[in-house]
């Protein structure tokens, strides 16, 4: 049973925390409600500041009310995580208009950040 649409717009990064020892990230991100269905961005190479202006559309089912982003920076051999945020659908987005901000990517602990994603989230019943 469907609950509706979300819109997300992956629009850009900023001062993404260099995974890289020489040179910047190819930063992609990867978003999901559930694990089993993931999308993600274009990889955006060598740049701490990416900008994706990507769209994707998840159809909502009944208890999705975290939409989760993960930054990674892709690396010949894998990849390496930037950082991640988990967006609470309930809280910003479902019944409040379109969601536009900046989150932050938390360092581990919380103490500090590893930059910024830009993110626009619509919902539509």
């Amino acid at each position: 049973m469907s609950h509706g649409v979300l819109q997300v717009t992956i629009v850009e990064g900023r001062n993404l925390k260099d995974k890289d020892i020489v040179g910047k990230d190819d930063a992609y991100v990867e978003l999901y409600l559930e694990k089993d269905y993931k999308q993600r961005t274009k990889t955006v190479k060598d740049t701490n500041n990416p900008t994706w202006n990507e769209t994707f559309t998840f159809n909502l089912r009944k208890h999705q009310d975290e939409l989760h982003l993960h930054v990674y920076d892709d690396d010949v051999v894998g990849r390496d995580s930037i950082g991640s945020k988990t967006v609470n659908l309930k809280k910003h987005v479902f019944g409040k208009g379109p969601y536009d901000a900046w989150v932050k990517l938390p360092a581990h602990l919380g103490l500090g950040s590893h930059g910024e994603l830009h993110v626009i989230i619509q919902h539509n019943a």
